[in-house]
C-alpha cells in the first residue's frame, strides 16, 4: 500500500514538473515574440519617419525652385505678363506641403502692379483708337511674344530684327523699322527653294524669304508675320485677292494684326511695289483699318 502511494506521488510530482516546464516554455515563447513584435513596430515607425523626412525635403526643394522663379520678377512692365503667369501657375499647382514653405507676397505685389499697368495700357489704347493713331495703337497693343517653334526660322527672325532696329526703340518703332528695312532691302520674285517637311507652309515660306532675300507675296507676308509675333503682336496670315491698280484683282497673301477687337492690314510687299513707282515709302499699306482695307483686300481664308 505504501509502495502504491509512493509511486502515485512520484508520478504526480513528475506531472507537475512537466506542466511547470511547459508553462515556462510557453511564457518564454510569448516573451520572445513580444520582443520581436516590439522590435518590428519600432522599425516601422522609423521607416515612417524617414519617409516623412524625405517628403518634407522634397517639398522644401520645390518651394525653393518656385521662389527662384518669383524672384526673377523684379522690374514690372507690360512685358512681364508671361513671367507672372509662369510663377502663378507654379504656385497654384503646388501641393499644400509645398505651399507651407512659400512666400507669395512678392508675386502678389507683382500681380497688383501689373494690373495697374495693364489698366493704364488699356486707357492709352482707347485714346489711340479714338485718335486713329496707328503708331500709338501698336505701342499699346497687348504684348505677347510668340515664336514659330522652328529654331532656324526663329534665328533668322532675330537676326533680321537686330539689323533693322536699335535697342532704345519702343516696340512700335521697332515694328516700323522692320517694315522699312524689309521694303527697302528685299526683292520680289518667285522663291521655290523650300520644302514643307513637318512644318507649316508659312514657316517654309518665311524661312526661304529671310534666308534668300526675295520671294512672292506669300513669302513676304509670312516673314513679316513671324517678325511681328516676335515683337509681341497677335497676327494671322490671310489669303484672298487684292485690287490691281489697272483694274480687277489678283491672288494675294497678307498679314492681319488683331488688336483689341479690331483688324489692321500690313502689306510690305505691295508697299514695295508702290515705293518703286514713287521713290519713297508712303506707308500706304501700313496699318489699314477694316474700312480702308475692305476696298483693297478681298478675304477668302486664314492660312495661319
Amino acid at each position: 500500500m505504501k509502495m502504491k502511494l509512493s509511486l502515485k506521488t512520484k508520478i504526480a510530482g513528475g506531472c507537475v514538473l512537466a506542466a511547470t516546464g511547459l508553462l515556462l516554455a510557453a511564457v518564454n515563447y510569448i516573451d520572445i515574440h513580444r520582443t520581436i513584435k516590439f522590435d518590428y513596430s519600432g522599425q516601422t515607425e522609423m521607416c515612417r519617419s524617414l519617409s516623412g523626412l524625405r517628403q518634407d525635403m522634397a517639398a522644401r526643394a520645390e518651394a525653393q525652385e518656385i521662389a527662384t522663379v518669383i524672384s526673377r520678377i523684379d522690374q514690372i512692365s507690360l512685358s512681364s505678363y508671361s513671367e507672372i503667369q509662369e510663377a502663378r501657375g507654379l504656385v497654384d499647382h503646388a501641393s499644400l506641403e509645398v505651399r507651407e514653405y512659400l512666400d507669395e507676397s512678392q508675386l502678389l505685389e507683382a500681380e497688383q502692379e501689373y494690373l495697374e499697368l495693364e489698366q493704364q495700357r488699356q486707357d492709352l489704347l482707347n485714346e489711340a483708337k479714338a485718335d486713329d493713331d496707328i503708331d500709338a495703337i501698336l505701342e499699346y497693343a497687348v504684348y505677347d511674344v510668340q515664336t514659330s517653334g522652328n529654331e532656324y526660322l526663329d534665328t533668322l527672325v532675330q537676326e533680321f530684327i537686330e539689323k533693322a532696329t536699335q535697342e532704345d526703340m519702343s516696340r512700335s518703332e521697332k515694328l516700323k523699322a522692320c517694315y522699312i528695312y524689309m521694303v527697302t532691302n528685299y526683292e520680289y520674285g518667285y522663291n521655290y527653294n523650300y520644302s514643307y517637311g513637318n512644318s507649316t507652309k508659312s514657316i517654309a515660306w518665311a524661312t526661304a524669304f529671310l534666308r534668300d532675300g526675295y520671294g512672292a507675296c506669300n513669302n513676304w507676308s509670312s516673314a513679316f508675320l513671324y517678325i511681328a509675333k516676335a515683337l509681341g503682336y497677335d497676327v494671322s496670315l490671310s489669303y484672298g485677292s487684292t485690287a490691281n491698280s489697272r483694274g480687277g484683282s489678283y491672288e494675294h497673301y497678307w498679314p492681319v494684326f488683331h488688336i483689341d477687337g479690331a483688324d489692321y492690314v500690313f502689306d510690305p510687299q505691295v508697299e514695295r511695289d508702290i515705293m518703286r513707282k514713287s521713290g519713297v515709302i508712303r506707308f500706304m499699306r501700313y496699318g489699314l483699318d477694316e474700312s480702308e482695307a475692305s476696298a483693297k483686300y478681298f478675304y477668302s481664308s486664314t492660312v495661319q
